[in-house]
């Protein structure tokens, strides 16, 4: 029964514009998104070949990630090159976005656009599912018929859940492919792998707020009301809530600044110094002084950082699209989980490089091992949270379609 219901929602949504307005607007922003990112990918790829380490030169360098085209998220910091040092690991250049205008506003990459413009448009279809035929009359008489109100519902949802499942895919697909065929661009197995997690998730994620939107039709009796309610709380969800809990985390983890910890290198590095001057000990021990120490400061550093980015993401997680957020950036290897991980390895690496230098007779090493990260397993990823994200997604949306269909069991018709 329930499959005749969504076949007519279907149908009645291809007679109607909005479908139209909506498979025009997908298109637009997604091919605009995936033609900036894929330049902007490009550009930085341009980049990292000239500032890529010389052979045997001390330097840790990332290149950029074929999936930031997706989720930009934190690949320009994981793509700085890290030139290693007595005192530490200091940054010597990054592949910077070609594109000034990121400096201003987000990028426009393929999350951005799921998580503002597809979540809007899921409240669109959704805003009046229930109520827009109770104003014209043609749900009592649907209702009239032997045919349960679950069956009719959960048709409504699924028809406007293909209507806008679709064409996203089919415009995604479509997207993908042509980024596929761009010889500077190329997606692994694994990467492949990703991206399909993340158009599941995206779906998820539709899902979401189709689902919010048919709860508040079914809860309001005019669709204007419901329109406005529902905006309100997009804004809230999308926008508000995603940055309250970093606010929060702030006030209560206190984090150093990196002005501060760049003066205690210094200090560190003109007290070694002045030592080896009055003779107290040779320069290897205080070259190793100066490491342990720098190594000390930035592991207390990365300690409150992740504290303070647990207590964050555990409040921001009230919201569906920070879980979004934080699940697709760490799907696709762009995640603050990812860039920590990274950055322990640059450190890892900076202390295999001074102790060979360190034991070496002649004071020097003549040929360094080049730097090398693997990005973390994709099962180890989603243990990690990216799992917890996408099923909180899931169990949101089946949480407020089932609220929506107790709403709709007692709804008034007349």
């Amino acid at each position: 029964m329930w499959k005749t219901v969504a076949r007519k929602e279907v149908l009645a949504n291809l007679l109607g514009s909005r479908f139209y307005v909506v498979v025009l607007l997908a298109a637009a922003l997604v091919a605009t998104s995936f033609f900036v990112m894929g330049r902007d990918y490009k550009a930085r790829l341009a980049d990292h070949d000239l500032i890529k380490a010389k052979p045997g030169e001390p330097v840790a360098v990332n290149p950029p990630n074929p999936l930031s085209i997706v989720a930009k998220g934190l690949d320009e910091a994981m793509s700085r090159s890290f030139e290693v040092t007595p005192i530490g690991v200091t940054v010597r250049a990054g592949q910077k976005s070609g594109n000034t205008v990121f400096a201003f506003f987000p990028a426009p990459d393929f999350l951005y656009v799921v998580r503002v413009v597809m979540s809007l448009l899921a409240l669109l279809f959704g805003f009046d599912l229930v109520n827009r035929e109770k104003e014209d009359g043609t749900l009592r008489l649907v209702l009239a018929n032997p045919v349960p109100r679950g069956a009719v519902l959960f048709g409504k949802w699924a028809g406007s859940f293909a209507s806008l499942a679709v064409p996203f895919l089919l415009v995604t697909g479509i997207g993908l492919a042509a980024l596929a065929l761009d010889p500077a661009i190329r997606f692994t197995g694994g990467q492949a792998t990703r991206l399909g997690l993340i158009l599941g998730l995206s779906l998820l994620y539709i899902a979401f707020f189709l689902s919010l939107g048919t709860l508040v039709s079914a809860l309001t009796r005019r669709a204007s009301s419901a329109l406005v309610i529902l905006l309100f709380a997009w804004v809230l969800v999308v926008f508000v809530l995603p940055n309250l809990g970093t606010l929060v985390a702030r006030q209560a983890v206190k984090v150093p600044s990196v002005r501060a910890l760049s003066e205690k290198r210094q200090q560190i590095w003109t007290r070694e110094v002045l030592l080896r001057i009055r003779g107290q000990g040779d320069w290897p021990s205080h070259v190793k002084a100066i490491s342990a120490e720098n190594d000390a400061l930035e592991a207390d550093y990365r300690v409150k950082f992740e504290r303070l980015v647990a207590l964050s993401k555990a409040i921001n997680r009230v919201s569906p699209a920070a879980g979004f957020v934080y699940a697709v950036t760490e799907i696709a290897g762009t995640g603050i989980g990812e860039e920590s991980a990274f950055k322990r390895e640059v450190v890892r690496y900076k202390n295999g490089l001074l102790d060979r230098t360190l034991a070496a007779p002649d004071g020097g090493v003549a040929d360094y091992p080049a730097f090398r990260y693997a990005y973390r397993p994709l099962g180890r990823v989603l243990a990690a949270g990216a799992l917890f994200d996408a099923g909180w997604l899931a169990a949101g949306a089946v949480l407020l379609f089932a609220l929506g269909y107790v709403a709709f069991i007692r709804y008034d018709v007349r």
